[in-house]
């Protein structure tokens, strides 16, 4: 059994979304200075660095995420290879072996930025529109990308959350697939127990038992 961490560590050096807060860690009793323990501070984004996005990010009345079923957040996953420069299109999926109630996470070249670089990359492969339709269509539970957002950056209408969380798909974002192979694998994906947030960082790793082809 092989467990993967594909979480990224939090830290003030980390990339995040540009005009979210920015990450801060911050000793307020230390050992060292006559304190009797560690204690730290912490200023996060609720979509900091791997981060799991609630219904009630962008749909208003929507499951906040400690509403969201742990059925949802331990199972099985797909993890699919794209090797499309910018995106992630319909006719791709199309080409997978995607069942019903599916759970999915995406490796691109994102995760090679998420590794080298703390400074936030604009080009990232995003899912469209179309591709989440043909998801939902599937009635595919978990979505999971390998950056901050699973959308194209700067857009106007936030469709494709929209339409992912208004029907009930549970997003994965910030996922750090680099060390990771095509495949099928258990996987744990637990946010922090936030109350009526919209969302929260999360702990994900996947396991390998035997390796599968898809």
């Amino acid at each position: 059994m092989r467990i993967i961490d594909v979480s990224i560590p939090i830290s003030n050096n980390m990339v995040y979304f540009p005009d979210d807060p920015k990450p801060q860690i911050s000793r307020v009793y230390s050992i060292e200075r006559g304190d009797v323990a560690n204690v730290s501070k912490l200023i996060l984004s609720s979509h900091t660095g791997t981060h799991i996005d609630a219904p009630s990010h962008f749909i208003k009345d929507g499951k906040t995420v400690d509403q969201i079923p742990l059925e949802y957040l331990i199972g099985e996953v797909k993890v699919f290879e794209v090797h499309e420069d910018n995106k992630i299109t319909r006719e791709f999926l199309e080409s997978k072996n995607i069942e019903y109630g599916d759970r999915i996470f995406f490796k691109t070249k994102n995760s090679l930025y998420l590794k080298r670089s703390s400074e936030f990359y604009e080009k990232y492969v995003y899912l469209t529109l179309e591709a989440a339709e043909f998801l939902i269509e599937r009635e595919v539970k978990v979505v999971g990308i390998d950056y901050l957002s699973i959308e194209e950056f700067a857009s106007n209408d936030f469709a494709v959350h929209k339409s992912l969380l208004s029907n009930g798909v549970v997003v994965i974002e910030g996922l750090d697939l680099s060390q990771v192979c095509e495949g099928k694998y258990r996987y744990a994906a637990l946010p922090l127990k936030l109350k009526d947030c919209d969302g929260a960082p999360a702990r994900v790793v996947l396991i390998d038992f035997n390796p599968k082809i898809l």
